[in-house]
Order: structure tokens, then sequence, then C-alpha cells
């Protein structure tokens, strides 16, 4: 057996021996490849920068040109009266400044061609400097790269070139005429040779050092292949040391057992228990408890048969060795997962029934891979299902994906493999190009913050599609805290974007006609303000309010698909200068900027109203355009420009025999307006039942003239106030109506009638009677009979001596509803009479479908019959 070892180990030897040549030619090869590799490295990337420098040189010199202007320049004419002249200063002065300013270079210089010479036209050198070149010094050293530099409109790189003041690297940057394109002048810029050089070795140092590296970790590798033959011939003459093995087998981390046939404890022929510490542990058995149990017994059920039938094939000599996961049981009824290796004990003892059993725990490692595979599956069901895209990629202008899930698919229309390290395409060829640059510095924002990144943009998807995604991520740092890795999910948020823009549009237009509503009408004005825009500006108010009265009689849908069609009118006049809005339901609002004069303002006005009239006409609505212009120079009040321009467009209706009345505000209509809110002050006053208050009644007698006696008497409201003194009822009756302040006032002159009432009955006149105009407006009032009833009780008044007069606005009202209200009058005695009949549209045929008494037929409709009948 001794021999036959000594044999194995002189063959072993003499194989060294033979392969040392070889494997010393293979180290010699391997240096010279590798020096070979590091010099032709070290030459291009000298050559890199050394183009790199020069690019950056002439971009520098390009963007510098820039603050030179031709025009200037043009004025030089190379000779010393340059010296005087402001634009040879101004250049000089920036050429020195740019000099002190830009550490790189050392001259600066014009050059331009006089007399077929190439001469200087200012420099950046000081006049008392050594180096100062004055105008029109010929340059006698000029190189074939700086005459092509006039030739041609190309920047030129050249050097190092040398000339009376040393070695330099210059650019030179043609100037030319703006408007000829004629080569003016030619701007230079010099680096001094011996800094441009030192730059680059500079630039070059961490590549030598990596080629040192590089070149010393060949070597290491070279040296430590060299020990491992070493150590190998040597392991080769030390098979098996006795000390060695004793250590290694009872220190071992993983079980040892030498086992025969299926015993598992015996004692050794070399004097060693056969099975070492490590693996008593893992059985959790002790050698004497391993006495007479044979490893069959002590196997997991489940992973017996395919113990054995491996057992079989090694026992016949069909394989050499074999491992297996299985499980053993403890003696506390558990279970332990473990790795097995069974091979021979030496292949002295191939045919004897011992053999090795290798045993490793791995119960914690498949408890962890598991909870792992768990983890994965969950992990992946998740991902699967997400509504988005999660995503691990590289730290790089291209967002190479080192990970990607499945909802890649759905959101770019992209398989995620083809994604993964940009087999097919980049993250970065999907986002959509006005994104690329504002996504690349928002990372770099978060990651120098430390913050999370998050941002929408839009991507293009395989399909063509532009998709709005938002993106949520954060850096993995590394443990020199770099970030070579980010992760993060993107969802898709295009509905939510659509849905986004609806609502912004819905916010700033009319939802039934399209056009600008009062919110963002209001903002074009504000911000134009704040702004101080010089051009004239003006507020032009479309009144419709008589369309009230179409929804009453024809229903909403009816008047609001009219409104949606005079908007479609209107909107023919609109454009960028004048944008059209409708600020209330039945106002429109034109906001005009950059117009002339008034008559500008009013000819655009009545071709609006031309245009209106005979469609308002087919439907007998009347309206009025109302104009405000806004003065630039009083503080900004929309509040108040609205109520003027609702006022003025309010006053234009029927202003004149059109349709459509045009009024602007001004001074005359400013005093109509603080004549219409003392009125109004005086009119609350009077709703509030104040002592001082203004209104009053005039009772107008009633004559019969079958007795000649006074039957009865009319209330006549009367209004006086101290500022303006007597105010007619045509006057403030209107403003009472339109701000809802006749019913309060209203019900008070009810109440006056009724105490003039008691005091004609007090004197002993019984059966005179009063009579009250009642306004539509009060008289639709659900309360109104109630009130009226409860009023008559309070002041203890006969109805029958009470008259109730309504005015024609009730034709526009609704019939049944009004007749309601005038049968339960009349049932309890009131007298119920139409005043001031023939004013209005009224007619003798609609006339008969109201419940009245009588008819007070005004004068002027006497005066049109008996005008009509003289004619």
């Amino acid at each position: 057996m001794k021999k036959q070892s000594i044999n194995k180990e002189s063959l072993y030897l003499k194989q060294t021996a033979k392969t040392s040549p070889i494997r010393k030619t293979v180290r010699i090869a391997v240096i010279v490849l590798c020096a070979s590799a590091a010099l032709i490295y070290l030459l291009f990337t000298w050559n890199k920068y050394k183009i790199d420098s020069s690019s950056e040189a002439v971009i520098l010199a390009q963007s510098l040109q820039a603050i030179f202007h031709p025009e200037e320049i043009a004025e030089l004419s190379g000779g010393s009266e340059d010296l005087q002249k402001p634009e040879y200063i101004m250049i000089k002065n920036s050429m020195m400044r740019l000099v002190r300013t830009t550490d790189k270079i050392e001259f600066a210089y014009l050059m331009g061609q006089k007399d077929g010479n190439i001469v200087f036209l200012v420099d950046s050198e000081l006049p008392d400097s050594q180096n100062y070149s004055p105008p029109g010094q010929i340059y006698e050293e000029a190189s074939e790269a700086l005459t092509n530099a006039f030739r041609f409109k190309n920047t030129v790189f050249e050097g190092p070139v040398k000339d009376r003041w040393g070695y330099w690297v210059s650019v030179l940057t043609p100037v030319t005429d703006p408007a000829s394109g004629r080569i003016i002048a030619v701007l230079g810029f010099d680096f001094p040779a011996a800094d441009w050089y030192r730059d680059l070795w500079h630039q070059m140092i961490p590549d030598m050092i990596i080629i040192l590296f590089f070149m010393l970790s060949v070597a290491a590798l070279l040296i430590a292949e060299n020990h491992y033959i070493e150590l190998r011939s040597v392991s080769s003459k030390l098979a098996f040391d006795e000390a060695l093995f004793r250590s290694v087998y009872n220190q071992a981390p993983i079980g040892i057992a030498i086992v025969n046939d299926k015993s598992l404890a015996i004692q050794s022929e070399m004097g060693i228990d056969s099975v070492n510490p490590m693996f008593q542990k893992i059985l959790g058995r002790t050698g004497r408890e391993l006495v007479g149990i044979d490893w069959p017994d002590i196997t997991h059920p489940d992973d017996l048969q395919a113990d054995l039938d491996l057992f079989e094939q090694f026992k016949a000599g069909k394989i050499d060795s074999y491992s297996l996961v299985k499980r053993f049981l403890k003696p506390d009824g558990t279970y332990i997962w473990t790795f097995m290796t069974i091979s021979h004990f030496m292949d002295e003892f191939r045919d004897s029934p011992m053999h090795l059993c290798l045993l490793m725990d791995i119960t914690a490692e498949k408890e962890a891979l598991d909870a792992l595979g768990e983890s994965e599956r969950s992990k992946s069901v998740l991902l699967t299902n997400f509504p988005g895209m999660a995503y691990r990629c590289s730290y790089d202008r291209f967002w190479t994906m080192q990970f990607i899930s499945e909802g890649c698919r759905e959101l770019t229309g992209y398989a995620p493999e083809s994604l993964i390290n940009n087999r097919d395409i980049s993250f970065n060829d999907i986002i959509a190009p006005e994104y690329k640059d504002i996504i690349w510095k928002k990372w770099v924002c978060a990651l120098d913050k430390n913050q999370q990144f998050k941002l929408e943009y839009e991507i293009i998807t395989a399909g063509g599609e532009r998709k709005w995604v938002y993106e949520i991520g954060k850096s993995i740092l590394n443990e020199n805290d770099e970030a070579p890795y980010l992760e993060g999910i993107i969802f898709d948020i295009s509905e939510n974007k659509k849905t986004e823009k609806k609502l912004m549009y819905n916010s700033m237009h009319d939802s039934a006609t399209g056009l600008y509503n009062r919110a963002h009408f209001d903002e074009l004005i504000r911000k134009d303000h704040k702004e101080h825009l010089t051009v004239k500006r003006a507020v032009i108010g479309i009144n419709l309010n008589e369309l009230m009265s179409m929804t009453r009689t024809y229903g909403y849908y009816y008047s609001e698909e009219f409104t949606v069609n005079i908007a479609q009118v209107l909107n023919r006049f609109a454009s960028e200068t004048r944008v059209l809005g409708r600020t209330y339901e039945h106002r429109f609002v034109y906001y005009i900027k950059g117009y002339d004069n008034k008559d500008e303002l009013y000819d655009f006005a009545r071709k609006v109203a031309d245009t209106l009239e005979p469609i308002l006409a087919a439907e007998r609505i009347s309206a009025g355009i109302g104009i405000f212009e806004i003065n630039p120079e009083e503080e900004l009040d929309l509040n108040r420009i609205s109520r003027l321009v609702m006022i003025v467009s309010e006053k234009a209706s029927g202003l004149d025999d059109k349709e459509i009345g045009i009024c602007f505000y001004d001074e005359v209509i400013e005093e109509q307006i603080k004549c219409e809110e003392a009125i109004k002050r005086e009119l609350t006053n009077a709703a509030d039942l104040e002592e001082d208050s203004g209104l009053y009644l005039q009772y107008q007698p009633i004559l019969d003239l079958k007795t000649n006696m006074i039957c009865g008497f009319e209330a006549l409201a009367r209004l006086k106030t101290e500022e303006l003194g007597p105010v007619p009822p045509a006057q403030f009756i209107p403003i009472a109506e339109k701000s809802r302040l006749i019913i309060p006032v209203g019900w008070e002159i009810t109440r006056q009638a009724f105490s003039f009432l008691n005091r004609l009955k007090g004197l002993g006149y019984d059966d005179i009677y009063v009579t009250v105009n009642v306004s539509a407006i009060q008289l639709v009032k659900d309360d109104f009979t109630d009130r009226l009833f409860e009023m008559i009780y309070e002041m203890d008044v006969n109805p029958k001596n009470v008259g109730i007069e309504i005015t024609e606005s009730v034709f526009a009202s609704d019939y049944s509803e009004i007749n309601k209200v005038m049968d339960r009058l009349r049932y309890y005695g009131f007298s119920v009479a139409i005043d001031d009949f023939g004013t209005g549209y009224s007619s003798l045929s609609r006339e008969h479908e109201l419940s009245i008494d009588c008819v007070k037929i005004d004068k002027s409709f006497i005066d049109r019959i008996v005008n009509v009948s003289c004619g």
C-alpha cells in the first residue's frame, strides 16, 4: 500500500515538472499581453482627454464670442485712431476682464486683415505691458490655421505653436458681419502649452493609477497561482496527516460518521470514535445512544425509500456517492432537516461495508428558504396584481432596469424582459422627450437631499400612446453612501389627469355655453391689472334678465337652449383682445383690450346689438349693453366693476327706439346710481319701520258719477328724501321691485292705508273704500293672503272696504297661481282691479283670463283710440 502511494506521488511530480515550462511561458505571455493592453489604454485615454480638452476650449471660445458684438468690432479700423474709439475701449475692457476671470486663458485678442497683412485690432494686455500689441501691429508669425480662420467660417484649434511670446495652444473663432456674412475679424484665445499638457497629465493620473492597480492585480494573481500550485504539491505529499485529521474531524462544523452498512456507531480500527461531536449534536444523541441504532430507524418515513434506493445503488457500485436532503428523528419526537452525503471511506476500503457519512444541519436554512419562498410567492402575487409597475434600476441616464414587475406590460406595452439591461429598449427611450432632463434633475436633487423622488410625467407606450404616470422612488445606498440603484413604483394616472383636466376646464368655463365663467373672467382682469398693462381696457356687459320671464313661461330647458344660442352668436365677435364670458345666468361680458377710443367700443357694441336684435325680437325680449372703462390708475375692485356694469346694462334697456340700448358708465350714470342708492336707503328705512322714514301716502278721491259723491280713495305711495326731496313713484317703485324691498314696503303701504280707512270709519264713513296697489312680486308670495287677512284682523278692517289693484306685470306670471290668490280675495269681499291697463303688453283678449272685478284703463290708451278714430 505504501509503495502504491509513493508511485502516485512520483507520477504527480513528473507531471508537474513537465508542465512547469508551459506555465512559465503562459505567465510571460499574460504579462506581455496585460502590459500591451495597459499601454494601448493609456494612449487611447491620452488622445481622448486631448480631444475632449480641445472640444472644451472650442466650446468655451464660441460661447465667449457672444460677449463681443460684431457691430462694435466692425467699427475698428486696425490703426492707432482706434485707441480713442468707445468700441475699442469697451472691447478692450471686456477682454481684460475676461482674462482676469478665466484662469486657463492667458491672452485674448482680435485680429483683422489690413493691406494683405494680419494685424492686431485689440488684445487683453495693458498698454504698459511688454506683451501689449497696439492696434495695427502686424502679426508676422501668422500660421496657416490663422490664415484659414479668415478664409473659412469654422472655429480653429491649433497647438502647440511658438511665437515671440512663447509656446501656446490657441483657439481661433471667426467673427462675421450679421448683415453680409463676411468675416470681419478673428477672435483668439491663447492657453499656455505647459499648463495645457499639465492638465492633461493630471487627468491621466486616475487612469495611470487604475493601470497600476491592474498590473499589481495581475502580478498578485500570478503569485497566487504559483502558491496554489506549490500548496497542491505539498497537500499531495501530506495526504493523510493524522494530527490534522483528528483536529478537523473533532472540530468540523459538519457531522462526520464512519458507518458500517446501516449501523451508525462502531469502533473504528484507527482508534477513534466513528461519529464526531457535530454528528452527535445534529442528531441530538450521544455516541452510546447511537449504538444499536440503524439509520433507517430514525429516518423520516417520507424520505426513507429514496435514501434506501440510492444506498442500494451505492453498495452495488453503480454510483460512487450520493447526496440527499432528508429528515432525521430526534429523541424529543421532532425532526431535523439535514443535507447528507454518502461516499466511500477510502479507495482501499471500496469493497468494505464501511462508508463515510457527512451531515449538515440545514433546518434553519430550510425554514428560511420556506419563509423566503412564501415571501417570494406573496411578492410575486402582489407584483403580478399590482396596479402599476415596480422597478429596480441603475442610476444612469438610461435608467437601466435590473428588475421590473409584470405591470410593465400593461403600463408601457413592452414585455418586462425587453427593458432588463436595455435589451430591446431603455426606459429613458419610453419617457416623453420634454420630461427626460426634468426627471434627471429631479432625481439628482432628491439624492442630494436624501429625499423621496415624486414626479408626474408622460411616457410613450409601444403603441405610440402618451400616458401620464406618477413615480415614487428612493435610492438604495451602499456601504460608501453611494446610490448605485434606485427602486420605486410607477402608477398610470392618465384617467386622473383627464379628470383633473376636466375639473380644471369646468372651474374656468360655464358648463352650458363653454364660455369663461365669472371666476376665470375676474382672474384675467386681475392678472392684467397686476402686469400694469398700458393698453386701454374695458368691460362690456350684455344684460338679458328678461330671459327669466321666458323661463317662467316656457321652462328652464327652453330658455337655457336659447341662452346657448345667444352665446354662440356672441362668440363670433370674440378674439384674443375680446374675451367673452358668462358671468351670471342671463349676463354675458366682453373683456376688451387694446381699443383706441370710445367710438370703437360703441361701434363694437352696436354690431353686437344689431346681431342680437332680430333674435331677441322674435321672443319679444329686450336687452341692454353696458360699457365700463377700467381706469388703470384706480385700485382694482372687481365687485364694483361687476355691479356698475350690471347697472348701466340695465339702464341701457329702452334708452332708444331699438330693442337693445347701449349705455356708457359716466358721470351722469354715476349720479343716477347715487340717487338710486339714496332711494334704496330710504326704502330700507321704510321697510324697517323707521319713524323718520320718508315714505308716506296721498289719497286720491274716487268720484261716483251717479251720485256725484266720493265713494273711495286710491292710496298713492310717495317718497321724500333729505338728499333728493320728493321722488316720483315711477322712479322709486322700480327700484323697490328690483331690490325686493317692494314686499316690506308694500306691507307698510297697506298698513298706512288701513289706518286711514279706520280714521274714515271713526268719522262715520263706513261705506268709503280704499284701494291699494300691490306688486306682482308681493302678490305671488306664498304667504300673501294669510298675512293680509292677519293684518285685516289685527286692524279690524272690513275686506269689503278694501280694493286690490295690480299692474299689467301679472300678465307675465302664471295665471293659475294669480287667479287662486284673487279668487280667495274676492270670496272674502275684496275687489280686484287691473291698474294702468294699456300701458304695457296686455290686451282685452287676455284680460278675461284673470279673476278681476274691474279694469282701470290708462288715459294714454284712450288717447291712442281717439287718435286712431280721428285719423
